[in-house]
């Protein structure tokens, strides 16, 4: 079989989490869903942020057409809430309380996020608005009581401002300079100081998604040093969650992952290097790897340990994705690209094979909206026209 080259599967895998929705479904029955948590009959706030918490149970799953209508709902929800208040209770100069505006600014965020052909910027702005609220509120609560009762929310509120800031630094974010926006410093000086508070610490599920949107940040600079900053931050509070839930599935797939953005650096390194000396002269063809490919490969036996757990853990609990396929099977095809052993490297064609094609099946059978990266949808037909 003619030698492939890598499936680049950054861009593809973000593209496979935002998953592409066909049609856009109907929010009006939002509310009529079941949620994640028992509300008191009557208690509309509650039921905000259930419908919140829903929605991202969802997006967990991969669910991504079952979470946007729940997003949707929630902001209609706050919406109304927010209307019906200002008009009953000006005289008493109240406002809702902060879970309301956490629920409220961070389902605008995630639509924001999830949408396709929307413009971000203006849900950030809004999301940030109606965050920025719920501190004031938070600050506004005078007996301690009350912000014993708030303390956890408004610590939510800081972490989900920080991701507002780390959104809003990708844009600012340029290869050609070293330097790092204001907005993800601050975005990181807030998350070490919520993450310092030991009387309010944040659940698992928190601190999973901080590393793994900190670690994606740093994927977008050019210089590995940069890059490093957030890598190694993000992997400190990952590796956190591991320590103290070795059976996390979401935490190690974000680590195999990290591994895995860190192999394809040195991989396009590589190939830089590799262009350079063609251009310079012509070389025989070696058969041991550069410096570069080392580093790469080293990333990539990370990964494929960490993939390979998630399988594993997934498996017995029959939680397996298809992406959890589809990330093994890009670790394999990189590493067959790395082997100088043709036999070796079939080896590990067919296993990347044969996981795309798990990728698929378990798609199908769970009935999951999942689009394949079109890199190993283009490597699954080479492959099998050959065999």
């Amino acid at each position: 079989m003619e030698k492939k080259k890598r499936a680049r599967g950054l861009a593809a895998q973000k593209a496979a989490k935002k998953s592409k929705i066909e049609q856009e479904p109907d929010t009006s029955n939002a509310q009529t869903v079941m949620l994640e948590q028992i509300v008191e009959e009557g208690d509309e706030i509650g039921e905000v942020v259930a419908l919140y918490m829903s929605a991202m149970v969802k997006c967990e799953t991969d669910d991504i057409a079952g979470a946007l209508p729940l997003f949707r709902g929630t902001i209609n929800e706050s919406d109304r809430i927010l209307r019906n208040w200002d008009a009953e209770k000006q005289e008493q100069q109240t406002r809702p309380p902060p879970k309301f505006y956490f629920a409220y600014g961070s389902a605008l965020y995630e639509l924001g996020r999830l949408s396709q052909d929307e413009d971000f910027e203006p849900y950030l702005d809004a999301a940030e608005e109606r965050l920025a609220d719920g501190l004031e509120r938070f600050d506004e609560l005078e007996k301690e009581e009350d912000k014993k009762e708030n303390m956890a929310y408004a610590q939510k509120i800081r972490v989900a401002l920080a991701k507002i800031w780390i959104a809003k630094a990708a844009s600012q974010v340029q290869e050609s300079t070293s330097s790092v926006p204001d907005l993800a410093t601050k975005a990181l000086d807030t998350l070490d100081k919520v993450l310092a508070e030991k009387e309010n610490e944040l659940d698992t599920n928190d601190l999973v998604e901080i590393g793994a949107i900190v670690q994606s940040h740093g994927e977008l600079y050019g210089d590995l040093e940069k890059q490093s900053k957030f890598r190694e931050w993000a992997e400190k509070v990952l590796l956190r969650v591991v320590k103290d839930e070795p059976e996390n599935v979401r935490a190690l797939t974000e680590l195999g992952l990290g591994q895995l953005s860190l192999a394809n650096f040195w991989l396009d390194a590589a190939d830089k290097e590799e262009e350079e000396e063609e251009e310079e002269e012509e070389k025989e063809e070696s058969t041991t790897i550069s410096q570069e490919e080392k580093n790469a490969q080293d990333a990539l036996l990370k990964s494929q340990e960490y993939f390979e757990q998630v399988l594993n853990l997934s498996s017995k609990t029959n939680k397996v994705l298809p992406r959890m396929h589809a990330d093994l099977a890009e670790v394999l095809i990189n590493l067959s690209n790395l082997v100088s052993d043709e036999g070796e490297q079939q080896k590990l064609y067919q296993q990347a094979a044969e996981h795309i094609q798990n990728a698929k099946s378990v798609a199908q059978s769970k009935e999951l909206e999942y689009e394949l990266p079109e890199g190993l949808q283009l490597f699954l037909e080479e492959w099998s026209s050959s065999q």
